[in-house]
């Protein structure tokens, strides 16, 4: 009869947890209780890897990497455990939104910036027209041309918003935000408040009313919200799980930001965050001494008295990197951000009157960094060394590792899984974190011997691909690793094989096969599918009907304009589009089919199901299938759409595609069309977040695609 005796920790521990999330799921006790559960396991482990666990009769060289690999695992629990602390808290700050809806701020004075580098002109575009729709009084838009771009500035002043331009400036965006201020303060009236937009980013009508209220706390300067994107990151789609995994920031903006919030230590991670304007000011503005000026400026901020806090609502969407290298690069910056920060008087014990939390909070990104990648390129070189050089990175039993490492493991895994609801799944964290890591680590390094003096470079957005894409470049680094784990295997399987059932055979073996999956999923998660849509589709369920015949805007509709509405059109199907957009509250479109003087058709409404929309067009479904309906549809027709207030928005299509009872459209590339979906789409309800995730519905989506 096997020994279970091994197995008592481990069992005891998910018994806790199990017990302790039954009992009181809700309960902050319970939260806290298990994170020091956690602590208390991680130290356990740490403890009996730093005395009992050094490998012996091995050379220096072999010693070293042994030492090498134990303080880099060190430094890795110690971030866990940094984790756990943090995590061991939480709060909302939705109720004292809600609560705050009275507050005067709401009427406040209030700048939108822009910032703008190399983007695309739809992009700004759409990230214009949004902003213009923000549902406040008192508001300017503002774009900040970061290279004094004429079509960019054509671009702003068609659409009604302000321009801003340098050229040649210093310290990239956060010159570019400080130059805009000094600019927007002494042109006509002073905001008292800013909200703050990368060039991709869209916010939600309601983001102003939701945070402004907060503000009557004198000592808030920033109020961040999270960052949420319309379209999948690399690692998403390039592994095929866009419909079951989220992107990889939804654990840091949905669960720990909100910890750290908790604990004092939130902070600005650039778009969708609001300043107080006069906190802004005395404070001398953006920060500029690292590429990571948002979490840089928070600290600059507290100097003055002036705190960030978070607000965890979706009230923004942005584009994610959409190539693999952009992805790396924007990760690649983040990790020098932070290794620069260590130069500047904001290091963890330098003279800036930074609150003990926030040190602590900077030192847990710093060791994120630092040892995270690094340890996760030990943990694939440890079998291979042992295979080809007999060098053992620990020494353990089997019965140790269920005694001690079992136990913590366990916890982490049921901690995470209740906690931050599925987004932390080993094998996904492992691949995501596998794919920076020769970037990471390689910054990390030359961030420590020269920190400053390296070019800015902004991550490219609205990139659009034809075929197929294979990062070679990244992908061969898997597939070596990949082929030398396989290999040691396949040299040491033999009865004749020295290493053969000596101990720690059986955990390489299983260490090794494990490896080489992650490595395979790697490798796959280099080659890029096509990405042919401009724009990105939102899936949706929605009653929607079809019109056919001429259509005639309703007065108050949002397919009437202002001047439309005492005067029919006196043209055929178009008027001039005005140099500016009228009031962002109205929603301008101009729809109509009828020339002056044709008497009207007679109209037909097709009842159906909206199954998805973008820009550029939709797909129908549960359409009838009565024939005289298809010929109808070679005439005017409209996709008619009702927001919750009933308004009525009427889209002219064309159909570009019909089986069965599905029909996909595409819309008419009429500019006030474009302007009416981007205020629909991006600034209201619709989002692409993975709400409810499987984990075999993951794991389904991993094989497909490393068998694709």
């Amino acid at each position: 009869m096997p020994d279970l005796q091994p197995l008592a920790p481990a069992a005891l521990t998910v018994g806790t947890l199990l017990l302790l999330f039954l009992i009181a799921p809700k309960s902050p006790i319970s939260r806290a209780f298990a994170a020091i559960l956690c602590i208390a396991l991680t130290l356990r482990y740490m403890l009996w890897r730093i005395l009992h666990t050094a490998p012996t009769h091995q050379n220096l060289l072999q010693h070293a990497y042994s030492r090498l690999f134990l303080t880099v695992e060190l430094a890795t629990l110690t971030s866990s455990i940094l984790v756990y602390f943090f995590m061991s808290r939480t709060i909302t700050r939705t109720p004292a939104a809600t609560a705050s809806a009275a507050s005067p701020h709401h009427q406040a004075p209030t700048d939108v910036f822009i910032a703008s580098y190399n983007e695309s002109p739809d992009i700004l575009e759409r990230t214009i027209v949004g902003a213009l729709a923000l549902n406040h009084p008192d508001l300017r838009v503002w774009l900040l041309d970061d290279g004094a771009r004429p079509w960019a500035k054509s671009l702003a002043e068609d659409l009604g918003a302000h321009y801003v331009s340098r050229v040649k400036g210093k310290h990239a965006k956060a010159g570019n935000i400080n130059n805009a201020m000094q600019q927007a303060l002494q042109t006509g009236r002073k905001p008292e408040f800013l909200l703050l937009l990368d060039a991709d980013f869209i916010p939600h009508r309601t983001l102003l009313n939701r945070v402004l209220g907060l503000f009557d706390d004198p000592t808030i300067g920033i109020v961040q919200t999270p960052q949420h994107f319309f379209n999948p990151d690399p690692v998403q789609s390039n592994l095929l799980c866009t419909a079951v995994w989220p992107d990889e920031q939804r654990f840091f903006f949905n669960c720990l930001l909100p910890s750290k919030d908790a604990w004092g230590a939130a902070f600005c991670c650039g778009t969708s965050a609001v300043f107080r304007v006069q906190a802004f000011v005395t404070a001398g503005g953006m920060a500029t001494e690292t590429v990571t000026e948002d979490m840089l400026t928070t600290f600059k901020f507290e100097e003055f008295g002036y705190k960030t806090i978070f607000l965890n609502e979706r009230l923004s969407l942005g584009l994610a990197p959409e190539s693999l290298v952009d992805f790396i690069g924007q990760r690649g910056r983040w990790c020098l951000g932070a290794i620069q920060q260590i130069f500047t008087r904001w290091s963890f014990f330098g003279p800036s009157k930074m609150s003990l939390i926030n040190r602590l909070a900077f030192f847990d990104t710093v060791l994120y960094w630092v040892s995270g990648a690094a340890f996760k390129l030990l943990l694939l070189s440890a079998p291979m060394l042992y295979w080809f050089t007999g060098t053992a990175a620990l020494h353990a039993t089997g019965t140790d590792l269920l005694l001690f490492a079992a136990p913590m493991v366990f916890a982490n895994l049921l901690f995470m899984a209740y906690l931050a609801g599925n987004r932390v799944l080993p094998i996904m964290t492992d691949v995501t974190q596998l794919l920076t890591a020769f970037v990471i680590v390689r910054t990390v390094v030359t961030g420590l011997i020269r920190p400053f003096g390296r070019p800015f470079k902004v991550t490219a957005k609205g990139l659009s691909t034809t075929s197929v894409t294979i990062q070679w470049g990244i992908l061969w680094k898997f597939a070596a690793l990949s082929f030398l784990t396989l290999l040691g295997v396949i040299l040491h399987v033999a009865h004749f094989s020295p290493a053969h059932g000596s101990q720690g055979y059986a955990a390489n073996i299983f260490w090794s096969l494990v490896n080489a999956m992650i490595l395979a999923l790697a490798a796959a998660a280099c080659v890029e599918l096509p990405h042919r849509r401009r724009d990105e589709r939102f899936q949706v369920t929605e009653q929607a009907t079809i019109r056919l015949g001429s259509y005639t805007a309703i007065a108050g509709s949002e397919n009437t304009r202002p001047s439309e509405r005492s005067s029919p059109a006196s043209s055929a199907n178009a008027v001039e589009e005005p140099r500016h957009s009228p009031h962002p509250h109205q929603s301008p479109t101009l729809l109509t089919t009828e020339r002056s003087g044709d008497p009207p058709q007679p109209q037909t409404e097709i009842p159906c199901l909206l199954r998805d929309i973008s820009l550029g067009g939709a797909a129908l479904t549960r359409l009838p299938s009565a024939p005289q309906h298809w010929r109808d549809l070679s005439g005017p027709a409209h996709l008619i759409l009702h927001d919750d207030h009933g308004n009525e928005l009427a889209l002219p299509f064309t159909v570009v595609a019909r089986r069965d009872q599905t029909l996909t459209l595409q819309f008419h590339p009429d500019p006030w069309i474009r302007h009416a979906l981007i205020r629909r789409l991006f600034t209201g309800t619709y989002h692409q977040d993975v709400e409810q995730i499987a984990t075999s519905q993951v794991f389904a989506s991993l094989a497909h695609a490393l068998f694709h």
